[in-house]
């Protein structure tokens, strides 16, 4: 089991596709019956195997329940109608927590039958990199000159750097091909679980929350692991509180779109500066991020 090989684990949209089936069914559905709705027999020509894959894998990985011959999820959206923009997100978001979960991931390097370890690694040496200078067809040579054991090689071949091309972006960590790194959407759907509307808290403390909901990113404990396994020297050097340039195209993004306010409050301690194109961006230091009350924000 590789999340990378598409071939043999399944696609992005397709999961999509049988998770927004059953979350509008409502209750479990008869595992047959969603195969066919997703992948009609008249229509697919592989005989619905790529739709069997992504059924398997993702109930393998938790985001799907098999009760006798039925589907059902183990997490559904509050209320009974999702428009469908919504439900796009809900299941963007779950799938996002479901592969980083830490039992999906509990053999970190592992080169076969790696559960979502494959995938999250990937993305946490990605959130490393300097989004002002990365590209998809670069990835694998800059990987060789970065990890410094063979064995601990991400992409081994283009088979894993293609399938990180479609997980990416499906998860909210690449606009391919405008931006190959970019966190964005990934950030933003994490922030109702850090402030309400009209909350704010320490940006260092902020920066924290999204670690530990989004550990492939500054300070997240899959992206630490990874960074271990680096020539230090790979990286340009960060000062305390200095974000990389992936998480601060992120908040970036999201003060332009008015998700977030980043404000200097010269009382809260420890502060965080973001970094652009030529390295740290003293003008950018800020110590608070608040969201906009309610009706304020875009």
């Amino acid at each position: 089991m590789s999340l990378l090989n598409l071939t043999n684990d399944g696609l992005p949209n397709v999961l999509a596709m049988l998770h927004a089936a059953v979350l509008r069914a409502g209750k479990p559905v008869l595992r047959d019956e969603l195969l066919e709705t997703v992948a009609p027999s008249s229509v697919v020509d592989d005989d619905g195997k790529m739709t069997r894959q992504t059924l398997n894998r993702w109930t393998e990985l938790g985001l799907f329940r098999q009760e006798g011959d039925a589907i059902t999820v183990n997490e559904r959206p509050a209320g009974t109608r999702i428009a469908a923009l919504e439900l796009q997100r809900f299941t963007r978001r779950v799938a996002c927590k479901c592969a980083l979960a830490e039992e999906n991931n509990a053999d970190f390097w592992a080169s076969e039958s790696a559960r979502a370890a494959d995938l999250t690694r990937s993305l946490a040496w990605m959130m490393a990199q300097d989004v002002y200078r990365a590209s998809f067809s670069d990835f694998e040579a800059q990987e060789a000159e970065q990890i410094t054991d063979p064995e601990l090689l991400l992409m081994r071949n283009s088979t894993r750097r293609n399938g990180l091309q479609y997980w990416a972006p499906f998860l909210g960590f690449s606009r391919h091909p405008h931006a190959a790194i970019d966190p964005t959407v990934a950030v933003r759907d994490v922030l109702p679980e850090i402030l309400s509307p009209g909350q704010g808290m320490a940006a260092a403390d902020f920066v924290g929350q999204v670690a530990w909901l989004l550990p492939v990113l500054d300070g997240g404990r899959y992206q630490k692991e990874v960074l271990a396994a680096m020539d230090p020297n790979a990286l340009a050097p960060r000062n305390p509180g200095q974000l990389s340039t992936a998480l601060s195209r992120a908040l970036l993004c999201l003060r332009a779109c008015g998700d977030i306010v980043m404000a200097q409050k010269s009382d809260t301690g420890s502060a965080i500066t973001l970094t652009g194109a030529q390295g740290a961006r003293h003008d950018l230091t800020f110590q608070w991020i608040s969201r906009p009350a309610a009706g304020q924000s875009r």
